[in-house]
């Protein structure tokens, strides 16, 4: 026998196991990344004015082939704002050009930009959405990695400008893409839904600040299934817990807001090819420790198959200091209707 066929061997055996073991990983990561996703991030900003902050975003895309076939995201960002009576930095953007989407380099790890477009993209000030700006051409910038189906991503830069058209060139936002169905017209059944986000009141500015306000939600709500040509729909149960949280360095020492939802008609919804809106809004003095009577958090609503994404637009509520929480930043899921 060949000794120089006996010592190859071993190594000719470990290729030979070896190659369908690299051709499937590799085939599996080409595959990986195509068809409807749901999009789920959130980070920590700072402005060029030197304002800290918070930015959210949630959404569904398709993909095929490494290119975007169609988008609905929302951007929402909170700036803690030292120099202006009110929140004017804060902003929503809102993308559905398929085009905002691009990745490049080969999978399992790419480039992705997410860059505003004139053609379906909007951003306006969260506390007043008349006032709209241009942030056409900007951009933010990641890294993905994907595998199996699923992707997580971490930025790398930002050419994002805020509400009063500063920079927002110092971000750190981490997220994920899952695999979901298509858009979907329903969202019936028993859903979990949990957020987290920054958020700021109306008196968390002026020469103290850096302040900062966090947000929480989580519950359960049974949404009524929409009928066929509706597009608003209603909740059969509810029970949600919402929490701010606001550092002011003075009396009150610390601003917050609990609020526990019980009442069905305290949840709305809608809903067209899987976009639409979700509000929450206090229908009882006992459900907030502050009455809340008729105040809301809005977010939009993204669902794709059975399961979805969150990202707020608007807030009414007002802390236990009678300030308004005017600029939130809160992003968050939307479960199945199992819960998962």
């Amino acid at each position: 026998m060949d000794k120089g066929f006996i010592k190859r061997s071993p190594v000719r055996f470990c290729l030979l196991i070896l190659a369908p073991v690299l051709a499937l990983a590799l085939t599996t990561a080409r595959a990986a990344f195509a068809g409807p996703q749901v999009v789920f991030a959130e980070g920590g900003t700072t402005d060029s004015d030197g304002d800290t902050g918070h930015i959210v975003i949630g959404g569904l895309i398709v993909t095929s082939g490494g290119t975007t076939k169609s988008l609905n995201i929302t951007i929402a960002y909170e700036d803690n704002f030292i120099d202006t009576a009110t929140p004017t930095a804060s902003f929503i953007c809102t993308l559905t050009n398929p085009a905002d989407l691009a990745f490049s380099g080969g999978l399992p790890v790419q480039a992705a930009v997410l860059t505003i477009s004139g053609t379906g993209d909007t951003c306006f000030r969260t506390i007043d959405p008349a006032f709209t700006f241009s942030n056409v051409g900007h951009a933010l910038t990641f890294r993905s990695y994907t595998v199996g189906g699923k992707t997580r991503f971490a930025s790398t830069s930002s050419t994002l400008l805020n509400g009063n058209l500063e920079l927002v060139d110092n971000v750190a936002i981490a997220g994920e893409l899952e695999a979901s169905g298509g858009p979907s017209n329903q969202a019936g059944g028993n859903r979990f839904i949990s957020g987290f986000g920054g958020a700021v009141d109306a008196d968390d500015s002026g020469s103290a600040g850096g302040v900062s306000g966090h947000i929480a939600i989580a519950g359960l709500i049974t949404l009524n299934p929409l009928k066929k040509g509706v597009t608003t729909g209603t909740a059969k149960a509810v029970d949600v817990t919402i929490d701010y949280q606001d550092f002011f360095p003075g009396p009150p020492a610390q601003q917050r807001l609990t609020c526990h939802l019980l009442i069905p008609g305290d949840v709305s919804y809608t809903l067209v090819k899987g976009v639409g809106t979700l509000t929450l809004t206090v229908g009882s003095a006992g459900e907030c420790d502050t009455s809340n009577i008729g105040k809301l958090i809005k977010f939009a609503l993204y669902v794709g198959g059975s399961s979805g994404r969150i990202v707020s637009t608007s807030s009414t509520l007002i802390d236990n200091d009678l300030d308004a929480i005017e600029a939130p930043a809160v992003v968050g899921e939307f479960s199945t209707g199992g819960g998962t």
